[in-house]
C-alpha cells in the first residue's frame, strides 16, 4: 500500500490542516481504498469520515441528499467514487460553502502507485495559469491534428479553467494526477471534425484500439464513425439521439502533467502533457451552460491548438 502517495494527496493536493473537516466519499468499488484514505487523514485531523455511496451509473450524477449535506460542512471532500461528482450540482453547492474538492474517479491501487500522482503539482502552476489566461482572452480556439481532427470553436466570453492537480483556496476543484486547463466553448458554435486516437474515458472503451470520428455541427455530435462497429454502437448508445444534451461539446482542455501518460483512465489520460481533451455533456459547473447529470471525454494525441493567433500546442509540443 502506497501510504506515502496517500499522503501526498491529502497534504500537498489536498492541503488539509489539523484543524479542518474532511469527507472521504467511496462505493463499493473504492471501499478499500476509502479505508486506507481515512486511516492516514485521522493522523493529520480527528474531523476525517469515510461514507460509501451507492455505486453510481454514470459521470455527474447527483449523490443521495445525506452525502450532499456532509459536503456542504466539509473543508475539504475526496471523492474516490467510481465516477466523478466534479460536473455534480452538489459539489458546486459545496464550493459556494467554501469546501476544497478533489475528485478521483477511477482511482486504484496501480493508479495510485503511478509517478504522475507523486509530482509536485504546485511546481506546475504557472503553466497551467498562463494556459487559462489564454483561454479567457481568447476568442476563436482551433484544434488540428495531423490525423485529420480540425475543429473551430467559439470561445468568446468564456472563462478559461485553472486546474492545476490541487487545491488550497476554498471552493477549487482538482483531480490529481490530472494537471490541466480547460475552456467550455459556447454550446452552439463549434464546428468541424474530432479523429480521436487516443482513448475515450468509460470503462466500456478506454484506450483505442481504432480512431472515432466525431462530425461536430452547430456545437453537437451529429455523427459517430469507426471501423470499430463495436465503438459506434457503444457511443450511439450512450450518447442517445441527435439533438440530445448528451451530444453538446462541453470541454476543450490541455493536458500538463509531464508524468502522466495515457492510460485509458480518465485522470492520467486528461493531464497527459500534449494531450487535448473534448468534453460531452454538462459544463454548467465549469462556465457553460449545458445542465445535464452527464460528462464524458475523448482525448487525442499530438495534437496543434491555436487560441485566436497563439499556439499553445505545436504536434503535442507545449509551445506557449
Amino acid at each position: 500500500m502506497n501510504y506515502k502517495n496517500i499522503d501526498h494527496i491529502l497534504t500537498h493536493c489536498g492541503s488539509l490542516k489539523k484543524s479542518e473537516s474532511l469527507v472521504i466519499l467511496c462505493d463499493k468499488t473504492t471501499k478499500d481504498l476509502g479505508e486506507s484514505f481515512r486511516g492516514q487523514a485521522i493522523k493529520i485531523t480527528p474531523q476525517a469520515e469515510l461514507i460509501e455511496m451507492p455505486l453510481a451509473d454514470k459521470h455527474g450524477q447527483e449523490p443521495p441528499g445525506n452525502v450532499r449535506e456532509r459536503m456542504l460542512k466539509a473543508n475539504l471532500v475526496i471523492s474516490l467514487c467510481k465516477y466523478s461528482l466534479a460536473h455534480s450540482k452538489a459539489r458546486m453547492d459545496a464550493a459556494s460553502q467554501g469546501a476544497r474538492f478533489l475528485s478521483m474517479p477511477f482511482y486504484s491501487w496501480e493508479l495510485l502507485n503511478d509517478p504522475s500522482v507523486a509530482f509536485d503539482f504546485k511546481s506546475q502552476a504557472p503553466v497551467v495559469n498562463k494556459v487559462a489566461d489564454a483561454f479567457t482572452k481568447g476568442s476563436k480556439l482551433n484544434v488540428t491534428t495531423r490525423k485529420g481532427t480540425d475543429i473551430v470553436m467559439d470561445i468568446k466570453g468564456r472563462k478559461g479553467n485553472y486546474c492545476p492537480g490541487f487545491v488550497s483556496q476554498a471552493g477549487e476543484l482538482g483531480s490529481p494526477p490530472d494537471i490541466e486547463a480547460n475552456i467550455s466553448p459556447l454550446e452552439t458554435n463549434s464546428n468541424g471534425v474530432l479523429v480521436i486516437d487516443g482513448s475515450i474515458t468509460c470503462s466500456e472503451i478506454g484506450l483505442l484500439k481504432e480512431t472515432v470520428k466525431l462530425t461536430i455541427k452547430d456545437g453537437s455530435i451529429q455523427k459517430i464513425e469507426s471501423e470499430n462497429n463495436d465503438y459506434v454502437e457503444t457511443l450511439n448508445q450512450i450518447f442517445e439521439k441527435p439533438g440530445s444534451k448528451h451530444r453538446i461539446l462541453a470541454e476543450c482542455g490541455v493536458g500538463l502533467n509531464p508524468l502522466a501518460k495515457l492510460s485509458g483512465v480518465m485522470l492520467t489520460d486528461e493531464g497527459a502533457l500534449g494531450a487535448v481533451h473534448f468534453g460531452f455533456g454538462s459544463n454548467y459547473t465549469v462556465g457553460g451552460k449545458n445542465e445535464i447529470d452527464f460528462h464524458l471525454d475523448f482525448v487525442v494525441t499530438k495534437a496543434t491548438l491555436k487560441i485566436d493567433d497563439e499556439f499553445i500546442l505545436k504536434d503535442g509540443e507545449l509551445v506557449i
